[in-house]
C-alpha cells in the first residue's frame, strides 16, 4: 500500500476553455455523498476529460464506483439497487443488532431509520462507546465494500485513484493509491467511534472527513502543477444543530463550525467548486438517493455552464 505523506501549496488558474483533463475531488459527507455520482455524470456531460479521481469517505466509495465502472450511470444504477436490495435491508437489521438490539423484528426503512437515529442518543450506545472501539462493526463498510467494488487493487484501475485517511496515532493525513481497493475504502470511510479504525502498513487508519472533507492541498500535491481541480462539496447546506437546544445539539453545532473553518480555506484552492443543495441530510439517511443524485448534477451542470 502507497502511504504518502502531504504538506499543500497553491496553483496557477486558467480559463476553462483551455482545460484538458482535470482531477476532481469527491468530498466527505455520509448520504449526501451520493450526490457525486450525479455530479461527475454532469462533467461527463459537458465534455470535460477527468484525469484523476480524489475521495474522502463517502467521496472514496462513490470514486472508487465510478473508477471501477468506467460508467456513471451503471454506478448509478448499483448504488440504487443495493440501498433497495433485500442485502441492504438484512445488513441495517444486522447492524442494529449489534449496535442497540432489535430482537429480530422486522424494520421498515423508515422504522429503521428512526431506531438508527436513536443509536447516538440513549444509554445503551453511550454505555457501548466506553467500552468498545466503535459503535458500529466493521461488517456494515465490510460488507457494503464487497457488493460494490470489485476485489483489485488500486493501481489496478484504468483511471488513476487516489483515497484519503487519517492516521490516528500521529494524525497525518494519507494518500492511498495502491493495494487492495476495499481496504482503502473502508480505511477512508471508518469515522472514529463510529466504526473501528483499519490497518494498513501498521498504521490505524480512519476517516479524515470529520474535520477535513475537502483536503484541496493534498489533490493539488498529487497534480505536480498539471491540470485544474474540481471539487465536489456535499457538507450540510443546512444546519440541525444551530439552535444549540440541547448540550449535544451545542457539541455538534461546534463541530460542524470548525470543520467549516478548514473547508472553506481549503475551497480556496480549487479552481471549481460544486456545491449541491442537500439540506441537512444525516450522513446515515440513505432512505431516499435519487434526490440526492439529482441535486449533485443540477448543481454540477449550472457551476459548469457558467465557468
Amino acid at each position: 500500500m502507497n502511504l504518502t505523506h502531504w504538506q499543500g501549496r497553491l496553483m496557477l488558474r486558467r480559463p476553462r476553455s483551455e482545460w484538458a483533463d482535470a482531477t476532481v475531488m469527491l468530498g466527505g459527507g455520509g448520504a449526501r455523498g451520493l450526490a457525486h455520482l450525479g455530479a461527475v455524470r454532469a462533467i461527463g456531460h459537458s465534455g470535460l476529460g477527468i484525469g484523476r479521481l480524489v475521495g474522502v469517505s463517502m467521496g472514496a466509495l462513490m470514486a472508487s464506483l465510478i473508477a471501477a465502472e468506467r460508467d456513471v450511470e451503471r454506478a448509478e444504477s448499483m448504488a440504487r439497487d443495493f440501498l433497495i436490495s433485500d442485502r441492504y435491508r438484512a445488513l441495517q437489521k444486522t447492524v442494529l443488532d449489534a449496535a442497540i438490539g432489535t430482537h429480530g423484528k422486522d424494520e421498515t426503512n423508515d422504522r429503521w431509520l428512526r431506531r438508527w437515529r436513536s443509536v447516538f442518543w440513549i444509554q445503551k450506545a453511550i454505555s457501548r462507546a466506553a467500552r468498545t472501539e466503535s459503535l458500529l462493526p466493521a461488517t456494515l463498510l465490510e460488507t457494503i465494500t464487497d457488493e460494490l467494488l470489485p476485489d483489485i487493487n488500486i493501481e489496478d484501475l484504468r483511471l488513476p485513484l487516489h483515497l484519503i485517511a487519517v492516521d490516528l496515532k500521529t494524525g497525518e493525513r494519507i494518500s492511498l493509491s495502491e493495494g487492495p481497493l476495499r481496504q482503502a475504502v473502508r480505511a477512508s470511510m471508518s469515522i472514529p467511534g463510529i466504526f473501528p479504525a483499519v490497518e494498513i502498513d501498521g498504521r490505524r487508519l480512519s476517516d479524515v472527513g470529520v474535520y477535513d472533507a475537502v483536503p484541496c492541498d493534498i489533490a493539488i500535491d498529487l497534480m505536480s502543477g498539471q491540470g485544474e481541480l474540481i471539487v465536489v462539496d456535499v457538507s450540510p447546506t443546512e444546519s440541525s444543530n444551530a439552535d444549540c437546544r440541547t448540550a449535544i445539539q451545542s457539541i455538534l453545532r461546534f463541530q460542524e463550525l470548525a470543520e467549516s473553518r478548514i473547508r472553506q480555506q481549503q475551497l480556496k484552492l480549487a479552481d471549481l467548486v460544486v456545491r449541491p443543495q442537500v439540506g441537512s441530510v444525516a450522513w446515515f439517511d440513505f432512505t431516499n438517493p435519487d434526490p440526492l443524485i439529482e441535486a449533485g448534477y443540477d448543481a454540477a451542470h449550472a457551476v459548469l455552464q457558467q465557468s
